[in-house]
């Protein structure tokens, strides 16, 4: 009975051990092929989502200039001469030293925008939203800037010869050595704006508001100043205005 017994026993464990050897091998080989199949998912993820990446998210190099300026608030040194940026909210850009001449920027926000020493001839700026913008020594000569609201902005040595400033609403305005030789500011509001050094020769000032200006040292020589509003302000001799009189001693023709 116990040999039977050891016999019988030999003979199956003899039969199970293959069994067991293919199950083994079976379940590594599984084991190995699962990273594979998840690296492989990983890759073609990415691939799908790197097609969905949105242009402005490549690279800010691979943008045009205006949907760079748009994107980042920022073109600096660049050059967009002619082009249409009317109607765009461009409050807080940065455009120093930017090619802008002829360009459109009618009816747009320049709030708080940076355009030093920007190149501006021959801009359109019609009804632009300006305020406390910085447009110091800016090349504004021959620009439109009809109806425009720019109050408290920094025009300080800027070029504005023959600019055209119809209506324009420059309030409190930094002009400091500005020069607006024959510029057309007829109706135009410059109260409280400091005016020092300023050269206004041969601009047309009818019916504009100088009241509470600094015109310390301005020249307003063959100047058009028919219903100027001087009020309160500080005359180019450093006195203040007393009367209508005053009127042609600025222009020079009481003299």
């Amino acid at each position: 009975m116990n040999f039977n017994t050891f016999l019988l026993g030999g003979l199956i464990a003899a039969t199970i051990a293959p069994i067991a050897v293919y199950t083994l091998s079976e379940a590594e080989e599984s084991a190995e092929s699962e990273p594979q199949e998840i690296v492989q998912t990983a890759t073609e993820t990415a691939t799908i989502n790197q097609s969905n990446i949105e242009p402005a998210a490549i690279a800010p190099a691979q943008l045009s200039q205006i949907d760079q300026l748009q994107a980042t608030n920022n073109c600096m040194d660049c050059s967009l001469a002619g082009a249409d940026l009317s109607d765009l909210d461009l409050s807080r850009t940065n455009l120093s030293r930017a090619n802008l001449t002829q360009t459109n920027f009618s009816q747009s926000q320049l709030v708080n925008a940076v355009l030093y020493q920007a190149q501006l001839e021959s801009a359109q700026l019609i009804e632009v939203k300006a305020i406390g913008a910085d447009f110091g020594k800016a090349n504004l000569s021959q620009a439109d800037l009809t109806r425009s609201q720019l109050m408290a902005i920094n025009l300080i040595q800027a070029n504005l010869d023959q600019a055209i400033l119809t209506g324009v609403e420059l309030r409190e305005a930094a002009l400091n050595n500005a020069t607006l030789q024959n510029a057309e500011l007829t109706n135009a509001s410059l109260y409280g704006a400091i005016l020092r050094d300023a050269n206004f020769q041969g601009a047309n000032l009818q019916g504009a508001d100088l009241r509470y200006t600094d015109l310390t040292d301005a020249n307003f020589q063959g100047a058009n100043l028919a219903g100027v509003q001087l009020e309160g302000a500080i005359l180019p001799d450093g006195s203040n205005y007393s009367g209508s009189d005053d009127i042609l001693l600025l222009s020079g023709d009481g003299q």
